[in-house]
């Protein structure tokens, strides 16, 4: 067996194997043939080279070969299973299998018709390889196409545990279509896939929690894209099935459980009902608490959503059960536990939301927490508060303002007044997060004076550390409480040099924080322009155009300008710290507002003819970046307005070349161009 095994995979490619087979089966013979003549020799040469160029690593012929045993009626069981593996083992381990798959037009066919017909191990073997290709979307739908699914439900109804487990991983896999698979609807609702799955999962299957994680897994799939999914769900009992299922789940079962049962209540409120009376609540305020994966508690803080969401005795329900001091420890939980991603916002945001439908609102949650702040017996609770409020005022949306409007500045006066002295660290923490909440809130902010600056503060107070984070507190304090511009609350040059301090070795967001500042100061102080220019501001804020964020670098740019316009010799310093060369990378590769502030940077930059830029700029006119001419036409109109007209006129200089290409570039393609090229003769002449 296995030497016959090695020979047949031992061919080259697919013909060689059937030819093999073929003859092995008498249904061949080969005719004794005339040597081969030179040009066939090299015929089949130049055929071998071109096939090992488009097939180096030899994956097309191998599938084809594996495709090729599968399909030949003589191949043992065991030769097809054999087949199978090395396929399995090829999708496993080679990223360009799944092309060389769906290139050949009989493998998903093969593969369905062994999963229908073949013997119990060689349909596990190739409900397996299915489930494998539907990593590649395309391949997910051709699998889909080509009548899986009544087989795979099929061995999932079988006696074999593995039959089981492998059909359930393929129907998970193939159900990830999301809300846009439309055939894949059609196709799942046709085949009653929905129904069939509920009542597999009530009569309870041999391998237990895995297909029970699969199948919920597969449900909370379908639960977005198939017709009558909800009909079918509430016809086969599944609300029964899920409150089962919550408590004798595993963690994974249990988050697609939650999940599923959020989604019914939401679209049936009468499903809240069934919810409350099998007592389910107390288990869904359990799956909260931290001893449960950060997905279960997320989903489970989904539910109490809904639940509060759609029924009043639920809200009650929850409320009496504790469900209060839980949610609220949900919603810090992100926070004091150091969780991250997906789940540690969703379990944030769900469990706030909760609180909400509980308390009337947002607004009641915000006002309750700021008012329970004044009777916190402890820094560990004032901590907690802090810390709830700090999630309350993330989510605050224009429905919570519709609902009942929170007062943005009794907040602010609220957390300010945390800040006493000795403040303990964790405390004082919790405040600058709710802080940074409540700046980083478009609704909220947008009631608040110096809104922006202060976000700003905020940012780099979270950054900053010992005299520099006192520092900045104190200016956020001055801030807040009204008691003088940003220039004083920074205590002027002293501020300045601190933010041109944290310009260097310091993270892209604290730099982006600090030249936002520094922008600020430049925009609203004139005093700010020296002292920026003193405190040796401008070589860091050159490097910032060359290295710094897009933000940061339009932020640079913006300052530049601000100095240029303030004072002659101040522009003289910016020219000479070689800003030109980095505005002109930014006008060409910046952000299209980065682009235009780069351009009105040069305006005020350039106040003398220089052939070197004016040369670069015209470079920039017949490039393919930026895409935009206009940023470059207003540059340039300056730079030639100050070019004395012998210069303009002389053939074959910088100036008379730069005339030349605008006159060309009249007849652009695009009226944008071409105004503002006739625009900026005309303001030349």
């Amino acid at each position: 067996m296995a030497a016959t095994l090695a020979w047949r995979l031992s061919a080259t490619n697919g013909s060689s194997l059937a030819t093999a087979d073929l003859e092995k089966n008498g249904d061949l013979k080969i005719q004794d043939s005339e040597p081969p003549t030179p040009y066939s020799v090299m015929k089949m040469g130049v055929r071998d080279r071109t096939s090992s160029m488009e097939d180096p690593d030899g994956t097309l012929a191998t599938v084809a070969q594996c495709i090729e045993l599968l399909r030949q009626s003589s191949s043992s069981v065991q030769e097809k299973e054999y087949g199978l593996r090395q396929l399995r083992d090829l999708v496993e381990t080679r990223e360009n299998v799944f092309s060389a798959v769906g290139s050949h037009s009989q493998a998903v066919p093969v593969l369905v018709s062994l999963l229908r017909s073949g013997s119990l191990g060689v349909k596990i073997q190739a409900a397996t390889v299915l489930g494998s290709l539907c990593k590649e979307n395309e391949l997910r739908v051709k699998v889909l196409l080509g009548g899986c699914i009544p087989p795979l439900l099929g061995l999932l109804k079988s006696s074999s545990a593995d039959g089981q487990i492998a059909s359930a991983k393929t129907i998970y896999a193939v159900s990830q279509g999301g809300a846009k698979d439309h055939v894949g609807s059609k196709i799942f609702s046709t085949e009653g896939v929905v129904p069939a799955l509920w009542e597999l999962l009530r009569n309870g299957l041999k391998t237990g929690n895995l297909v029970d994680n699969l199948l919920t897994g597969a449900l909370k799939n379908l639960s977005s894209s198939t017709e009558g999914f909800w009909s079918a769900t509430i016809q086969a009992g599944g609300v029964d099935i899920l409150v089962k299922l919550l408590t004798t789940g595993q963690s994974d079962t249990q988050a697609n459980v939650c999940f599923l049962l959020a989604c019914m209540m939401t679209q049936d409120s009468s499903i809240c009902y069934k919810v409350l009376a099998a007592e389910a609540t107390k288990q869904l305020l359990k799956l909260l608490g931290p001893g449960n994966e950060a997905s279960v508690r997320a989903e489970a803080a989904g539910a109490l959503k809904s639940l509060s969401a759609q029924c009043k005795d639920a809200r009650q329900e929850i409320a009496k059960s504790d469900g209060i001091p839980a949610l609220i420890n949900a919603t810090i939980a992100p926070s004091k536990e150091f969780m991250q991603g997906e789940y540690a916002q969703a379990l944030q945001e769900n469990a706030m939301c909760a609180l909400a439908n509980i308390s009337g609102g947002l607004s009641f949650v915000i006002s309750s927490l700021g008012q329970s702040l004044e009777s916190c017996s402890s820094p560990a609770q004032s901590a907690d508060t802090l810390g709830a409020l700090a999630s309350a005022l993330m989510i605050y949306d224009s429905k919570a303002e519709s609902t009942r409007a929170s007062d943005p500045v009794a907040i602010e006066q609220t957390l300010v007044n945390q800040f006493k002295p000795h403040l303990p660290f964790l405390v004082q923490e919790r405040t600058i997060e709710a802080l940074a909440s409540l700046y980083g809130n478009a609704i909220l902010s947008d009631k608040l004076v110096n809104s922006e600056a202060k976000r700003l503060l905020v940012g780099l107070i979270t950054m900053a550390i010992n005299e520099v984070q006192d520092e900045l507190v104190r200016a956020l304090l001055t801030l807040c409480n009204n008691e003088g511009s940003l220039w004083r609350a920074l205590q002027g040059r002293e501020g300045v040099q601190l933010l041109i301090s944290l310009l260097g070795l310091s993270s892209e967001q604290q730099q982006e924080c600090a030249v936002a500042l520094l922008c600020l100061l430049s925009n609203e102080n004139d005093e700010s322009k020296w002292a920026i220019t003193a405190a040796g501001g401008i070589p860091p804020l050159v490097q910032i155009l060359e290295t710094g964020s897009a933000k940061a670098k339009e932020d640079s740019a913006t300052i530049l300008r601000n100095l240029c316009n303030h004072s002659e010799d101040i522009r003289a310093c910016v020219e000479s710290a070689d800003a030109v060369p980095a505005l002109l990378w930014l006008l060409k590769n910046g952000s299209p507002n980065g682009k235009e502030i780069a351009a009105r940077t040069l305006n005020h930059l350039i106040h003398k003819s220089d052939t070197a830029t004016i040369s670069q700029l015209t470079a920039l006119l017949t490039s393919d970046l930026p895409e935009s001419k206009v940023h470059v036409l207003d540059a340039l109109r300056s730079m030639l307005s100050v070019v004395p007209l012998s210069d303009v006129l002389r053939e074959g200089s910088a100036a008379n070349d730069a005339i030349e290409t605008m006159i060309k570039i009249l007849s652009s393609t695009k009226e944008e161009t071409q105004a503002k090229s006739a625009s900026a003769l005309a303001g030349i002449f």
